[in-house]
C-alpha cells in the first residue's frame, strides 16, 4: 500500500511540474521578440512583452486556449502578418519549447528558448 501511495504522489508531482514548466518568458527568435506564458486555472496563454521589431504590438495576445494534453500542450497561436489564429502544439525539449504550427496541409516547427 505504501508503494502505491508513494507512486501516486510521485506521479502527481511530475504532472504538476510539467504543467507549470512552460510558464515564463520565452524568446521566440523573431527580432528578439519575447513572450510571457501565463496560466489561469489550467489554461495557458501568452502576450508579447518585448521586441526589437517596431511593428510588434507589446501586450498583444500571442497564444490562447493552451491546455495540457498527454505531455504536450495544444492551443492557438496568432500570426500577425495574416491576422489569423493557427493550431499549435508545444513540447518541451530541455530549455527549449518546440512550437509546431499547423496551417492546413503544411506545418512548421519553431524553437523558442527560455529567457
Amino acid at each position: 500500500m505504501k508503494i502505491v501511495f508513494t507512486f501516486c504522489i510521485l506521479l502527481s508531482s511530475i504532472t504538476m511540474n510539467a504543467q507549470q514548466s512552460i510558464t515564463g518568458i520565452w524568446n521566440i527568435g523573431n527580432d528578439n521578440t519575447k513572450i510571457e506564458i501565463t496560466e489561469d486555472n489550467g489554461v495557458y496563454g501568452a502576450k508579447i512583452v518585448s521586441s526589437d521589431n517596431a511593428k510588434a504590438k507589446i501586450g498583444s495576445e500571442f497564444l490562447k486556449d493552451v491546455k495540457s494534453v498527454g505531455g504536450e500542450w495544444e492551443g492557438k497561436l496568432y500570426n500577425a502578418k495574416k491576422n489569423k489564429w493557427y493550431d499549435v502544439v508545444l513540447k518541451e525539449k530541455g530549455d527549449q519549447l518546440m512550437a509546431t504550427v499547423d496551417a492546413g496541409m503544411m506545418s512548421k516547427t519553431l524553437e523558442w528558448t527560455k529567457g
